[in-house]
């Protein structure tokens, strides 16, 4: 990925869509800007005719012209102001927008190696450190670019020898401010870096597990020490980045200092012969001139910090996608449920030496309910995902019917509950409608049923209307699985896996719920189209035409039967 000032195209591309407005925005400066060249002329007129010739006529006009000029470039600069804001908060909506998308489409192992808090610091932190830059900086780089421009070419043609002495000045600044400049880059990196680690020992510390764990354990403690040590680094980088700025902005504060008595000593012995009105007016351009180049030189540190960030954001925008997401609003409908064939699926996850499934093959006719056990690490849990189309075998297929199917198409049929399952901050029907967005309130009335939480429901004051709290800790363990089944009940997909979705559960709670699970739907016809796969240390009560799936590191090594099975009536090929 390119990085630095060759970061500039690419920054350019995404102001592409807006390239109208931008160019609104430019001329409104330019505008702005030769306007605002306008008073010092006038003021020259001014001193060198009116006031010496006591021509009141004239002097009423040139100060009413003044006085037009700056009217007219104060409202060409909050039009430009309100173009570039509008401008800079679109574009940093499409970049959040984008990362956030690219993040979407990355596969479960980016996510399991990638802390949460360091994607949040990516869209938060990154994208929003970028809208000062895009806006506010924007708007000054632009401002003081054509001030500078248009101030240097009314001092050429007032007095080439002075001009060119400015011009030799902002060259000279400008190439000892690019030291400070990159030093500020550099500090600003380290610095992100240690906000998004400051990020993450928030997330795991203040956390309602990190809390518990911290208290339970006795390390409260050495989570706070943590927490300060990381602050204490951010404090200081922040410091030190701070610092190189203001010093290169004192060092050329002092030089422009020195800029008019220069002025005023070159016109009274190496250029002679200016008038008072142009000495004037050279000064007062001294002035305008010192001021963008200041900015500019200031600016300089602040784009170079920027592009840090910029290098972190681009970082994520050219991940590879690995997973292709449906379209918004795209939703399957219900539908019968197919006949699902495992054929020699194997799979990997990085940095593994061992495979944790190894040539595993599995028939799931529809309609059929199948229970997946196992020891813990034996693969099971890694078998859903491959079903639920959220990885991608490492080798064999998947089959849909007579065909092979990619993971989009899995995702189409399949419906997962994990053993813990995402609750939003809302009401528990705003949850349950998470899964069908169009479900009726009998549609609810059936999913709550089948799930046993009716006696929840009744007993809380709002019912339905009820809010979860942050990730439904207001509710227990128990009663956030249940709520999580009831909306993957809700889910028109034909598939429905559950992988130790019932753990949190009583046993008879878990009886209860797993033949309600059975009998879900069948008033509506749904449960003859419905595929059920149970992955579970703690094996149901089975029918008998149920069947029992056993995986021993890596391999199915027993399917058949529950009775057969249990009986002890060995492996079935």
């Amino acid at each position: 990925m390119a990085s630095g000032w060759a970061l500039l195209p690419r920054i350019a591309g995404w102001f592409r869509p807006y390239r109208w407005l931008v160019g609104a925005s430019l001329l409104l400066v330019i505008a702005s800007a030769g306007v605002s060249m306008a008073s010092p002329l006038l003021l020259q007129r001014v001193i060198n005719v009116a006031l010496p010739q006591h021509q009141t006529v004239l002097l009423g006009e040139l100060c009413g012209g003044m006085i037009a000029t700056g009217l007219l470039a104060s409202l060409a600069s909050v039009g430009q102001g309100a173009l570039t804001n509008l401008i800079g908060q679109r574009v940093i909506h499409d970049l959040r927008v984008g990362v956030y998308d690219r993040v979407r489409e990355m596969s479960l192992e980016f996510f399991t190696a990638e802390a949460n808090t360091e994607i949040q610091a990516r869209l938060v932190s990154d994208i929003g450190g970028l809208n000062d830059i895009l806006t506010f900086t924007a708007q000054a780089t632009v401002a003081a670019v054509v001030s500078l421009l248009t101030s240097c070419v009314v001092m050429f043609i007032l007095s080439w020898p002075l001009a060119l002495a400015s011009v030799t000045l902002a060259v000279a600044l400008n190439l000892a401010n690019e030291r400070f400049a990159r030093r500020r880059r550099e500090l600003a990196r380290d610095r992100q870096e240690q906000v998004s680690e400051l990020l993450r020992v928030v997330g795991e510390d203040l956390a309602l597990p990190g809390v518990i764990l911290g208290r339970t354990l006795g390390r409260c403690g050495w989570q706070r020490t943590r927490f300060a040590e990381v602050s204490r680094r951010v404090g200081e980088l922040t410091y030190q980045q701070r610092l190189a700025g203001r010093t290169a902005r004192a060092l050329i504060g002092v030089a422009f200092a020195c800029l008019p008595p220069a002025v005023y000593w070159l016109s009274g012995t190496v250029v002679p012969g200016l008038t008072l009105g142009t000495v004037v007016v050279v000064s007062i351009l001294q002035t305008r001139l010192s001021g963008p180049i200041q900015q500019l030189l200031s600016l300089s540190g602040t784009a170079q910090s920027s592009l840090a960030m910029f290098e972190r954001v681009f970082a994520y925008l050219d991940l590879p996608p690995a997973v292709t997401l449906a379209a918004a609003g795209a939703r399957p409908g219900r539908s019968d449920a197919p006949f699902l064939r495992v054929r020699g699926v194997s799979y990997s996850y990085q940095g593994s030496r061992q495979p944790v499934l190894r040539e595993a093959s599995l028939d799931l006719p529809p309609g059929t309910c199948t229970v997946i056990a196992g020891q813990t690490g034996s693969g099971k849990s890694t078998l859903a995902l491959l079903l639920a189309g959220l990885l991608t075998p490492a080798g064999g297929v998947v089959e849909v019917g007579p065909e092979a199917a990619d993971d989009a198409r899995l995702r189409e049929l399949v419906t997962l509950v994990p053993q813990e399952s995402v609750l939003f901050s809302a009401t528990i029907a705003e949850n349950l409608r998470f899964g069908c967005p169009a479900a009726s309130a009998a549609d609810l009335d059936a999913a709550i049923d089948a799930a046993q939480l009716r006696e929840l429901v009744t007993r809380l004051p709002a019912g339905l209307s009820t809010p979860v709290g942050e990730r439904g800790y207001q509710l227990s363990g128990g009663e956030r699985q249940r709520l999580a089944l009831a909306r993957a009940l809700l889910a028109p997909h034909p598939v429905l896996i559950l992988d130790e979705a019932t753990s949190a559960l009583d046993g008879p709670t878990a009886e209860a719920v797993h033949e309600a699970l059975l009998g879900y739907g069948s008033e509506r016809g749904y449960r003859a189209r419905r595929t059920i796969v149970i992955v579970a240390h703690r094996i149901p009560r089975l029918r008998p035409h149920d069947r029992i799936v056993v995986v021993d590191a890596g391999r199915i090594v027993e399917h058949g039967a529950p009775g057969r099975l249990l009986a002890g009536s060995g492996r079935q090929s």
